[in-house]
């Protein structure tokens, strides 16, 4: 901060929302002022604080920051908090929930609830407050949404001279996170400007509004075969001059794109791991790829099944191994109890019988 900045009491009529605004989809940004609230009454929650303003008046609490354009304030942090008194003081704006904004206005009128004038904090420009909101909300307490919390990422990202792998540290420094987070949440985020650039490939319903950005920042960050069937190094910094785009085209319709019952071929995230596995065999991603298999029936014809059994085998091991340290303080057994170890038991036999077998033809092939 400078010893420009300072607190100052400012009309509503100077305060205009930021056109800029991290939250605001691209199709938003730099429109009317009507647009604006209209995306902004989309959130319900905007609703619940015009009730709680037009009830109980304005609570400064938190301060609203702004700067100085030449004409007029441009809210930097409070914009939900300016457009809830925007819309009680000017109703006719509303084209979204006309009613519930017409009803709460009056009632706002009736109680003269609605401020003429708030206590902002007036800097002299955006970066004076940067570290401040991204601590605050892609670390903080009052968390954005990860696509949000990803563009004002990119946003500082972009201002940085340099922009070798210590970048990742710098600002990792700046929002309280790690190096690693920093770079996770800028390799998604850039894919998904070049997704969206490609009209997402024009996957029917898929939008910013509903597009899932932790499903691909993880398939690209925490997959590293899926990052590498793209042409993404998933350890050097942001280049994407290997980038296939027919790769990333696959990938991003395999995730996203919906069948008829609703669900997509890779389904939830917890499945990236064997879509991983499946891009490994050559085999298995022929079929997946031409649609002759779903993603389990491809994982099939990789390794994973053995991964899962040894998985499995080790966890009911771990179970196995408590419960007996356990057992001698049973008091009150029961029956079913017995019942259950017995089909453990027979579990275990049928589970030895058929390792056994695969073990015989593996050596006699």
């Amino acid at each position: 901060m400078n010893n420009k900045d300072s607190f100052r009491e400012i009309d509503i009529g100077q305060l205009k929302l930021d056109r800029q605004n991290p939250r605001l989809p691209e199709q938003i940004k730099g429109k009317d002022t009507r647009a604006v609230l209209n995306w902004m009454l989309s959130d319900a929650t905007l609703i619940d604080l015009m009730a709680s303003i037009a009830e109980n008046g304005f609570f400064p609490g938190e301060p609203i920051i702004a700067m100085n354009d030449g004409n007029g304030h441009v809210v930097i942090e409070g914009n939900r908090r300016l457009a809830a008194i925007m819309l009680l003081a000017e109703p006719e704006l509303a084209t979204v929930s006309p009613k519930a904004v017409y009803s709460l206005s009056e009632i706002a009128r009736s109680k003269n609830s609605l401020p003429q004038k708030i206590w902002v904090y007036v800097v002299a420009d955006r970066s004076e407050v940067s570290n401040y909101l991204a601590f605050r909300h892609v670390t903080g307490v009052k968390s954005w949404p990860v696509i949000s919390k990803a563009r004002y990422l990119n946003g500082l990202y972009l201002n940085k001279p340099d922009k070798g792998p210590e970048v990742f540290k710098e600002l990792a420094k700046e929002i309280g996170s790690k190096a690693s987070y920093v770079r996770r949440l800028l390799v998604g985020y850039q894919v998904f400007e070049l997704i969206q650039s490609r009209k997402f490939y024009d996957i029917a319903g898929l939008e910013e509004e509903n597009f899932d950005l932790s499903l691909i920042t993880d398939a690209l960050t925490m997959q590293p075969a899926i990052a590498e069937y793209v042409g993404i190094n998933s350890e050097a910094p942001l280049q994407f001059s290997e980038l296939k785009h027919d790769k990333l085209k696959e990938i991003t319709e395999w995730l996203y794109a919906k069948l008829p019952n609703g669900k997509t071929r890779v389904g939830e995230s917890r499945n990236l791991r064997t879509l991983s596995k499946v891009i490994k065999n050559s085999d298995a991603l022929q079929a997946f790829a031409r649609g002759e298999k779903n993603l389990a029936e491809a994982a099939e014809l990789t390794d994973l099944a053995d991964e899962n059994i040894r998985l499995y085998l080790s966890r009911a091991m771990q179970n196995m191994a408590e419960a007996q340290k356990i057992v001698h303080r049973s008091c009150h057994p029961d029956k079913s109890d017995k019942r259950v170890v017995e089909e453990i038991i027979d579990s275990a036999e049928l589970i030895l019988k058929a390792l056994s077998g695969k073990l015989r033809e593996q050596y006699q092939g």
